[in-house]
């Protein structure tokens, strides 16, 4: 009962009053010793806790204690609910190829455990750190995210997808589409009584900034008034419409990114992860994530049936048309 209060407290922006409630919780696991398997998922909320409040290293000290319950056999609801948490401390803190390598680990155990929670936080987790070099799969890892949330009725939520697609359409330079899904956002967040966790508020800052200064101080307003006016059904209806205006085609060499056409250019000329990674500027992780999106999207399996399908389409490209 403490831990849950706690866990309440934690998302009503409490940090704190979260913190004080399992100091006595934390300091019997500590010192529990070996027994501290036997109440493996009270490492999650500590990790919870310090994530929201901005203590980055203590959050992954915590989240790597509940990832490892139960070694070897840590395909479990414990592990599953901390690696995204664990993967957003490890992205923050610069650490990169260790955040791919959880979030990937998350995403496939979500979907073989069925935790609708996690893996909602596990494709959310991977659209930010999408974002820098692909902002096209970023947009889509997070109206996945937004999906399964809708899907599964986890409403609390949508608030976190609608402000990552906020940042994506400020990034894309879609200032008043921006501007409308934070207010929205803000509005729903306000009333649930679920505020914006501390260490996300620098962001959602700059991107108010951002807008503003692009829109100028007026037509922000009636963007945000227009977006704090959206009930939060449809603020996310708005975000869908948003994203079908721009949104590719969902299979085919027309649906591939920018950077996935790197990669597979990439792939035909027989570099490996690696040597694509260090080309493109991206970690082993990501590369075998536009990989993986990329055999979706042409309906192929391995390198080999991809560099052959490339190879007829460059073949059919350099025909001479009659």
């Amino acid at each position: 009962m403490t831990a849950h209060l706690a866990w309440v407290k934690g998302l009503a922006g409490e940090i704190d009053a979260g913190r004080r409630l399992m100091d006595p919780i934390v300091r019997s696991v500590e010192h529990a010793g070996p027994q501290v398997e036997l109440l493996p998922w009270l490492a999650l909320l500590p990790g919870e806790l310090h994530l929201w409040g901005g203590d980055l290293e203590g959050a992954v000290a915590w989240f790597w204690r509940a990832v490892r319950f139960a070694e070897p056999m840590t395909e479990n609801w414990v592990t599953v609910r901390a690696l995204p948490g664990l993967a957003s401390a490890l992205r923050r803190l610069g650490r990169l190829d260790q955040a791919w390598e959880q979030v990937d680990r998350a995403i496939a155990l979500a979907r073989k455990l069925e935790v609708p929670h996690a893996l909602a936080e596990a494709l959310e987790e991977s659209g930010w750190l999408a974002a820098t070099n692909d902002p096209a799969l970023a947009e889509d890892l997070h109206h996945q995210a937004l999906a399964v949330r809708i899907e599964r009725g986890l409403r609390t939520f949508y608030v976190d997808s609608l402000e990552a697609l906020a940042g994506l359409a400020a990034q894309a330079e879609s200032f008043q589409e921006a501007g409308r899904l934070l207010a929205a956002s803000d509005a729903a967040r306000a009333l649930m009584g679920y505020p914006r966790p501390v260490i996300n508020q620098p962001e959602t800052d700059a991107t108010v900034t951002a807008v503003r200064a692009a829109l100028g101080d007026d037509a922000f307003a009636a963007a945000w008034g227009e977006g704090a006016a959206l009930s939060l059904d449809d603020a996310v209806a708005y975000a869908t419409r948003s994203r079908g205006a721009r949104a590719r085609p969902s299979s085919g060499w027309a649906s591939l990114t920018p950077t996935e056409l790197e990669v597979v250019h990439l792939v035909v000329e027989g570099l490996t992860n690696p040597q694509i990674g260090a080309r493109l500027f991206m970690s082993r992780a990501a590369v075998k994530t536009h990989l993986s999106h990329v055999y979706a999207k042409l309906a192929v399996a391995n390198r080999t049936e991809l560099a052959t399908l490339a190879g007829n389409r460059t073949a059919k490209q350099s025909q001479p048309t009659s």
